[in-house]
């Protein structure tokens, strides 16, 4: 594959006029001015795949879309993360609750047999943060020939967490944890892509990009919201992931939070909703996502 040229924004906002997009909402030196302050092009021109071509050129796309689905995106990754953190939080709450009130457990054994399972690469990652952590590094010099699993739960990244929180939940069974276990990859893969501002609004249905199978806890909820033909895409199955730990872990007050945010979300797509009326795909996406927020 030859290299791409590299443009300015005023090339690249030329090449969308030659490519059909329209300026009906935005003149072309307002849209220039826009990549230059406000976003770059390579995000969001990522959003005009929403869009089918006829000919090699677009068909009903407007800058003006393009900037309302980069503010939509932006929106929705901040609201997920939000989520996405509260779970971490209240995961960490009951695996603390099984572990305090466990008389088998010390709090201190646990992590000698995390360490020394097939989660190791987990538990050095962790403690090695630890260490190095610019403010709480005084807390690991004075524990670190001897420190609890508190302790180190606190430096645990979503991934190590729910490693061991499997770990735990294969040794001692406790069901309260199943869901944690079972769903927190899935969760851990739309939290890593809203934290680090990946794309949501985009491939959601993609053919090549489905799961083989899915959990059996997502083809029960994915049938209860009426969103069973769609389970195994992935964008899907982590979003429903995500939001039955929220339902099943969080507070009812946080859930209540959460409900709202995603409301406000839901009223602000309808603002421009004529806009899209003839996209399917998009129309499709907000369908769907209306669904599969009502698990919570």
């Amino acid at each position: 594959m030859s290299r791409q040229p590299k443009w300015d924004n005023r090339k690249l906002v030329n090449h969308l006029a030659s490519k059909d997009v329209t300026f009906n909402n935005i003149s072309i030196g307002q849209a220039i001015t826009f990549l230059d302050k406000n976003n770059y092009y390579y995000k969001l021109a990522a959003f005009r795949k929403n869009f089918k071509k006829k000919d090699d050129k677009y068909v009903d796309l407007d800058f003006s879309y393009l900037q309302d689905l980069a503010s939509l995106d932006m929106k929705i990754r901040g609201i997920l993360l939000n989520i996405a953190i509260d779970v971490e939080h209240f995961i960490k709450v009951e695996l603390s609750r099984q572990i305090n009130n466990n008389p088998q457990e010390d709090g201190y054994s646990i992590l000698t047999e995390f360490k020394n399972s097939q989660y190791n690469k987990y538990y050095e990652f962790t403690k090695k943060k630890f260490r190095e952590s610019r403010y709480q590094n005084a807390m690991f010099n004075k524990r670190k020939h001897d420190y609890p699993y508190w302790a180190l739960l606190e430096h645990m990244d979503y991934g190590c967490l729910i490693k061991f929180v499997t770990f735990y939940y294969q040794k001692h069974g406790c069901k309260s944890l199943k869901k944690a276990s079972e769903l927190g990859d899935g969760a851990r893969h739309i939290r890593n892509a809203c934290a680090h501002n990946s794309v949501l609004l985009l491939n959601v249905f993609e053919k090549n990009d489905k799961l083989s199978n899915v959990n059996a806890v997502i083809t029960t909820f994915a049938k209860q919201v009426d969103v069973i033909k769609y389970k195994n895409y992935k964008k899907v199955n982590d979003l429903i992931s995500l939001l039955v730990l929220a339902k099943t872990y969080c507070s009812p007050a946080v859930l209540q939070y959460q409900k709202q945010a995603i409301n406000n979300f839901i009223a602000r797509c309808q603002r421009n909703q004529s806009a899209y009326a003839k996209n399917v795909e998009l129309t499709k996406m907000m369908v769907v996502f209306k669904k599969i927020v009502d698990i919570l």
